[in-house]
């Protein structure tokens, strides 16, 4: 299963919770759980959706004798 597809299913769990607490349905005891089921499903949805950086990687840089060496070697001149 894609993480969008997962991520929407919490989200539309999330707001059915919140429609059920809001509704008036639910108990005074149950409006705190209720919540903190939200809050957890919201933030597992943002959890799996993020997208993690990645490090660019720099192209190292040759010391100065190492270009020089390699100007050398693609010349042709040996020994210099």
């Amino acid at each position: 299963m894609k993480a969008q597809n997962l991520a929407s299913i919490f989200l539309y769990i999330a707001v059915i919770f919140h429609l059920l607490g809001m509704s008036g349905w639910t108990s005074a005891k149950l409006a705190q759980p209720i919540e903190l089921a939200i809050l957890g499903l919201m933030l597992l949805s943002i959890f799996i959706l993020r997208k993690k950086k990645r490090k660019k990687r720099r192209a190292s840089r040759r010391a100065p004798e190492v270009a020089v060496m390699l100007e050398h070697a693609e010349e042709g001149e040996p020994g210099k």
